[in-house]
């Protein structure tokens, strides 16, 4: 009889540990990490579009070092791809031309490293024949030893307000869309940009 009560106080030390582990992880690793450089991530954002008023572009990274820096310039008609790592005098020639304060720009470069972001950018689409523009940045997943598996690209979204579609809530419902805070959105890609 002593040892069916050992095993049933095990099965129930198990059961507890497993419920406890199941409700102390009520926030989602993507929504921790938004908490924890929440700050960095909002003067980012704050700088980016500054710089984007002043003329529409992307920017990030072409490596996994975040060492090659690229600017992804949006004229009338034209994009403009400029890589660190590939031609450095032609991306600072571009700098210039576009007239982009480059001490922003740096830090704007500098705070994206910090948090390990690898792309900031905006897209737009309609809604109801109105225009919505979302601000998102792109975090590289950790590398998958699968040789064949598929690169994931872990995305905050930023809606300037809430955005009601039937597409959007289809997302939510699906669980594609996760809710990190007001205007904060989570999700995960096989596209960074």
């Amino acid at each position: 009889m002593v040892l069916g009560g050992r095993r049933a106080f095990a099965g129930l030390i198990l059961l507890i540990v497993l419920l406890a582990s199941c409700t102390a992880a009520k926030k989602r690793k993507s929504e921790k990490y938004y908490v924890e450089h929440k700050q960095t991530i909002t003067e980012v954002r704050q700088l980016f579009d500054k710089l984007y008023q002043h003329m529409p572009f992307s920017a990030g990274f072409s490596d996994r070092s975040l060492k090659y820096f690229v600017l992804e310039i949006l004229s009338d008609s034209v994009r403009f791809i400029y890589n660190g790592e590939k031609n450095q005098p032609q991306l600072e020639e571009a700098v210039d031309r576009f007239g982009f304060d480059t001490t922003q720009l740096r830090t704007l470069a500098t705070k994206l490293q910090q948090i390990n972001c690898i792309w900031i950018s905006k897209r737009s689409f309609y809604v109801n024949q109105q225009r919505e523009t979302v601000t998102f940045l792109s975090f590289k997943s950790i590398a998958n030893p699968n040789l064949f598996s598929e690169n994931k690209y872990y995305i905050l979204l930023f809606p300037p307000k809430q955005i009601i579609s039937r597409h959007f809530r289809e997302r939510i419902r699906r669980g594609d869309l996760v809710k990190i805070e007001d205007q904060v959105w989570f999700t995960i890609g096989s596209n960074f940009r």
